[in-house]
């Protein structure tokens, strides 16, 4: 038997933290900037709780190697990893107010509001009597809310099965879905233009010539890759073993949504495992 769902009002939730301090936007006397936050004392001591329990469950008891390696990364580092070419998402703007949006959570967001909507007025429609609309509630008319909207089922189907895989498109797929389905900012009402790529990471300069560029880890991968020689070595030329790290990574997000669920500077724990391929013997491999 599976648990019961919890049903939480995810803003009540909110702001109840927000008011106990458990977490609050940075810099929020100078009016603050999305997607960064401070931790207060009871956040702060959750979050490391979380990492004690994760280096203990991980770290601790599979014996791994622990590294803690620079934030600042060359750039010639993520050339090579891809990072500086791909690490992007697809972003447009509100035609009216220049507002960016991230073009797939876009898509998303307004495809599965016509589905809720869809659904709706199904229910309307199952639970109307002699054709009659059953009648509304007393009190004060949401003129803002518009009338549920019924899809045609194909309609629908298709909705579906876009929502399914909307992480496989890319930018002229988005783009197509945008103008096919007549796809607005549902703030404004506005058309928005076609999708471009938007390079996640914060780009920097490395001493004081500006000669160096670097950027900011968007994870904490590279730094562990890069020191796989001397980890080899450290674990006396045996292999398989893993290394593992806890730090911050940062990505400067298109829209920050969501509280801390996307942020653009986090802490992330990280585990790589080395193995070679012609020698997989370890008393746990097949686990």
């Amino acid at each position: 038997m599976s648990a019961p769902k919890l049903n939480i009002d995810r803003s009540a939730l909110e702001q109840l933290l927000l008011s106990r301090f458990f977490f609050a936007p940075s810099f929020g006397i100078y009016d603050g900037v999305k997607g960064l936050y401070d931790y207060g004392p009871t956040g702060t001591a959750l979050q490391q709780n979380i990492i004690n329990l994760w280096r203990q469950h991980f770290v601790v008891e599979e014996d791994m190697l622990e590294v803690d390696c620079s934030i600042i990364t060359p750039s010639k580092v993520l050339e090579t990893s891809g990072h500086v070419a791909k690490f992007a998402d697809w972003m447009c703007r509100d035609t009216g107010n220049n507002e960016v949006r991230r073009a797939d959570h876009l898509v998303e967001e307004v495809l599965a509001a016509r589905l809720v909507s869809d659904e709706l007025a199904r229910k309307l429609a199952a639970t109307s009597i002699d054709g009659q609309a059953p009648a509304k509630a007393a009190g004060k008319k949401n003129k803002k809310a518009p009338a549920p909207t019924k899809l045609e089922d194909a309609v629908a189907n298709e909705y579906r099965g876009i929502l399914a895989k909307i992480d496989n498109y890319d930018g002229d797929g988005l783009g197509e879905l945008i103008v096919k389905h007549d796809i607005r900012n549902p703030e404004t009402g506005n058309s928005v233009s076609p999708p471009v790529a938007f390079n996640l990471m914060f780009q920097t300069s490395i001493g004081p010539a500006g000669t160096s560029k670097g950027f900011l880890r968007p994870e904490t991968a590279q730094g562990q890759f890069m020191n796989f020689a001397r980890l080899l070595e450290f674990n006396n030329q045996k292999m398989p073993f893993a290394s593992a790290m806890v730090g911050r990574s940062f990505r400067n997000e298109i829209s920050p949504r969501s509280g801390l669920l996307r942020v653009r500077e986090f802490t992330m724990a990280e585990i790589e495992h080395y193995v070679d391929p012609t020698n997989k013997d370890h008393s746990r491999f097949d686990e």
